[in-house]
């Protein structure tokens, strides 16, 4: 599909969008704890975040007058000077949150790392296994809430999504949605076994580090479509399982955090976290990292310091490569790392 037809087709269904969107959220919305032990619950369900509020996103966010703010992949408005669908300024009050925890498990659970902002600690599996159980958390809840946007009878809502797919389209993403569904069903009982048994160490982990700060933040259950030796994997989102990462990128003040992790009977999964290791060279290693992440991740936070440095041209493509990633209409990227032209993890990029 052409992308001049696919950004003018965006910020079209964006406007329709924003006529409705709080109807969108109000209808979508789901309030449930994702802890397995219900009879623990203390309501109420807390619009939790996936990403720590006192610490990545605030190390993300960037001060204009008083105003803090970020921006996020899934948020986004028209850009009427430069006519292009831009990327929206978000309050880290209500960056990547959810619905998704009652108000004791949100504390329960995360306190280890959530108390003290800067504790993960790389080594310790407790940790690892905490920031991957959130980014698994987020992913199938906002997927179980698509999948209710797409099921939705309200008039208006309908008109929208027939107006963004054709009969065929339609009934290929509700599918794609629900065969989605299926793939955190084993997953989640597994993670939730582990959470309660604390047996933190039972997923291979992949744990790269870098000592500055890096102008993304992540919490994300991807599923990848390419390794780093260029083979195309999963190509069919209607494949009976989709192999998935669990993916966690937390800037700090003085560092940056990359989780991934993957269960040990997972051969794709093992795989690719193996050939990431073994990537020879750290710029290589990154430019697929930054594929990897603009690729799978839906919930991923930059910082103004990155966005706004960019020209509006480069500011544009940025934000058309998003489209044409959003849009299930589209082919999957294909990796080419002398093409690929973001690196949030390059030393250049660092917020100072």
């Amino acid at each position: 599909m052409d992308s001049d037809k696919i950004n003018e087709e965006m910020i079209e269904m964006r406007k329709q969008f924003n006529r409705i969107q709080s109807k969108i959220r109000s209808e979508a919305n789901i309030k449930d704890c994702f802890h397995p032990d219900k009879e623990e619950c203390v309501l109420p369900i807390k619009s939790a975040h996936s990403l720590q509020r006192q610490g990545s996103l605030r190390f993300l966010e960037k001060d204009l007058d008083g105003n803090r703010y970020l921006y996020i992949h899934t948020e986004r408005e028209h850009n009427f000077k430069h006519d292009f669908f831009d990327l929206k300024k978000t309050g880290r009050k209500v960056a990547t949150t959810f619905d998704g925890f009652c108000s004791f498990h949100d504390t329960e659970i995360f306190k280890l790392i959530e108390n003290e902002p800067e504790i993960t600690d790389i080594d310790n599996d407790e940790h690892l296994f905490l920031h991957s159980y959130r980014s698994f958390a987020i992913a199938a809840h906002r997927k179980f809430e698509e999948d209710k946007y797409y099921q939705s009878e309200d008039p208006e809502i309908i008109s929208l999504l027939n107006n963004m797919f054709n009969p065929v389209q339609l009934a290929e993403s509700k599918l794609g949605v629900r065969a989605a569904l299926n793939d955190f069903i084993e997953p989640k009982k597994r993670m939730d076994e582990w959470l309660l048994n604390k047996e933190y160490s039972n997923l291979e982990y992949l744990v790269i580090e870098y000592p500055y700060t890096c102008p993304i933040g992540c919490a994300a259950y991807i599923t990848p479509h390419q390794l780093p030796n260029g083979k195309s994997i999963q190509m069919n989102p209607l494949d009976e399982f989709q192999s998935s990462v669990f993916t966690t990128v937390l800037p700090f003040s003085n560092r940056t955090v990359i989780i991934l992790a993957a269960f040990p009977d997972d051969p794709i999964g093992c795989k690719l976290l193996d050939q990431i290791d073994a990537i020879p060279y750290e710029l290589k290693q990154q430019k697929f990292l930054n594929f990897f992440l603009f690729e799978g991740a839906e919930n991923v936070v930059i910082s103004p310091h990155f966005i706004e440095k960019l020209s509006t041209q480069k500011r544009k493509e940025y934000c058309e490569l998003i489209n044409f990633i959003q849009d299930n209409r589209t082919p999957f990227l294909k990796y080419n790392d002398k093409k690929f032209p973001i690196n949030y993890f390059d030393p250049s990029n660092a917020i100072k």
